[in-house]
């Protein structure tokens, strides 16, 4: 695969990761081998992410795709017993 093969997008915190391949062999000849793959998968995004920094490369045929955690901030609230 090449880069012009995928796309990858965060749609309403859920990443969307679609790829499509073709390939034909053979034009000039009395027949021609084609092939064609697709992929298409939805993951859910955590909520306590850095949306804004999430990369994806491919390299040797392999996409990482690396999603920043954000600071979590934990709420501690005291509570008036009676």
């Amino acid at each position: 695969m090449r880069v012009s093969d995928l796309k990858v997008s965060v749609e309403d915190d859920v990443l969307v990761i679609k790829g499509s391949h073709k390939k034909e062999e053979g034009e000039n000849e009395s027949w021609s081998a084609r092939s064609y793959s697709s992929y298409n998968t939805r993951l859910a995004v955590p909520e306590n992410c850095e949306m804004e920094k999430i990369k994806a490369e491919l390299k040797n045929g392999v996409l990482n795709i690396s999603i920043p955690k954000g600071k979590v901030e934990s709420k501690v609230m005291d509570v008036n017993v009676e």
